[in-house]
C-alpha cells in the first residue's frame, strides 16, 4: 500500500472513530439522564409508554399486591397515580403521608386511566426534603384559631384541579377574605386523611389582583 493511500485512510479512520464515540456518548446520555418531572393531572393518553418522573405524597400505606408487586398511590396537587413496583423492596414499606419520587413507564388502560410501572426499587425514593410547590385558587373557606391555640390557620382554595386545604402557623399582615384569589407556596402533606399544603413563611401566601 502506498504512503498516499495510508495518508488518506488515516483521517477517514479517525473520523469514523469520532462519529462512533459521539453516537455512543449521546446514547449513554439519553439513557441515563433523569426523565422529565410531570404533574399527575397533566398526564395524557398520548404519553402512553413514556418514561417520566412524578413527585407527591402517599395517599395510603404502600402495600403488597397478589402478583408480587407493590402499590404506591401517589398524589400531587393535580391528581392521583397508582405506581406499581415489580418486586417487594428490602426494608419497611413507606406509610401514608411520606413524600415520594417515582420514575417509571406510563401505561393506559381501556378507560384511558393512567398508571406507572417501575422496574427497580432505586427508582422510588422517599424524599427527606420534598420540593415546595406553588398553587393558585380562590378562597372558599377560612378558619382562624382562637388566641393561644397551637392549631394552624386553615384556608380552603377552590381550583380547577379540586379544592385544597392550605395551613399555616403565622398571623398574616393582611388577613385574606373569602372570595380572594391567592397564590400559596408550600409542601404537600397528609393529616387525618386530608391532603394539605403546609406554608411556613408569610411571604409565601400572596393575594392575586383580578384582571
Amino acid at each position: 500500500m502506498s504512503r498516499h493511500s495510508k495518508a488518506i485512510r488515516r483521517p477517514q479512520t479517525i473520523l469514523f472513530i469520532t462519529v462512533v464515540l459521539g453516537l455512543f456518548f449521546a446514547s449513554f446520555y439519553i439513557s441515563h439522564r433523569e426523565p422529565p418531572l410531570v404533574r399527575i393531572g397533566e398526564i395524557k393518553p398520548g404519553m402512553n409508554f413514556s418514561k417520566v418522573r412524578v413527585q407527591g405524597v402517599l395517599e395510603s400505606n404502600a402495600r403488597r399486591m397478589g402478583d408480587g408487586s407493590v402499590l404506591y398511590m401517589i398524589v400531587d396537587e393535580t391528581g392521583a397515580l397508582p405506581v406499581f413496583l415489580n418486586h417487594v423492596p428490602e426494608g419497611k414499606l413507606p406509610t401514608a403521608g411520606c413524600a415520594i419520587s417515582a420514575t417509571g413507564q406510563l401505561g393506559m388502560d381501556a378507560n384511558k386511566l393512567a398508571s406507572m410501572r417501575v422496574h427497580g426499587s432505586a427508582q422510588i425514593k422517599v424524599l427527606k426534603k420534598p420540593d415546595p410547590i406553588t398553587v393558585s385558587g380562590r378562597i372558599s373557606k377560612l378558619w382562624t384559631p382562637p388566641p393561644d391555640s397551637r392549631a394552624p390557620h386553615r384556608i380552603i382554595l377552590d381550583r380547577p384541579e379540586g379544592s385544597l386545604e392550605v395551613v399555616h402557623w403565622f398571623t398574616p399582615k393582611r388577613q385574606p377574605a373569602v372570595g380572594d384569589r391567592v397564590k400559596a407556596k408550600g409542601v404537600l402533606g397528609f393529616y387525618k386523611g386530608r391532603m394539605q399544603l403546609k406554608v411556613r413563611e408569610a411571604a409565601d401566601i400572596r393575594l392575586q389582583s383580578e384582571r
